[in-house]
């Protein structure tokens, strides 16, 4: 009698196989969701400084930030040079960033238009955030954020730079 070998896979075999690729699929898809997140961070922090490079030079021109001397917040604002020019913020930035996820950056500016904070909530810990602002006095700050004016979503405790907080502000520079 002769012996006859299969060159057929075994249910076994095959099971170990789709097992394996599953496990394979499962880490690629989290790396995957991570780098989409860290991404969407990277662009959150260059609106913010486009946002910021804006705010300057309207500042440079204007001599306040955008915003009324009652601390009224729209990014809107005018002003109007000595030389009788009317200066919009839309003069330096022709539209102004939203988050990646559709929210408002928020925009925070001191009674007297001197001193602002801008802020985004990042997805992760970044080593940017130690570049932001460590603290600031939110007496006697107006919020604005990009959908409008309304109650702070943010505060003076946000704007840390401890290991672990994900909020990312800057001020003039």
């Amino acid at each position: 009698m002769k012996k006859t070998y299969s060159r057929a896979f075994t249910l076994i075999e095959l099971l170990v196989v789709i097992a394996i690729i599953g496990i394979l699929t499962g880490v690629i898809v989290t790396n995957l969701s991570q780098s989409r997140a860290k991404a969407r961070d990277a662009k959150r922090i260059s609106d913010i400084g486009q946002i910021q490079l804006a705010l300057e030079l309207y500042y440079d021109r204007c001599k306040m930030y955008p915003g009324d001397n009652q601390g009224i917040v729209s990014i809107d604002s005018s002003c109007t040079t000595v030389n009788g020019t009317t200066i919009l913020l839309t003069n330096y930035i022709s539209q102004i960033p939203m988050d990646p996820r559709g929210y408002g950056y928020d925009y925070s500016i001191k009674i007297g238009a001197v001193d602002y904070v801008l802020h985004a909530s990042l997805e992760g810990y970044n080593e940017v955030i130690r570049d932001g602002l460590s603290s600031w006095d939110s007496t006697d700050f107006r919020i604005y954020s990009s959908t409008g004016y309304g109650s702070p979503t943010f505060s003076a405790s946000s704007c840390g730079n401890s290991v672990g907080l994900t909020d990312y502000c800057v001020g003039p520079r």
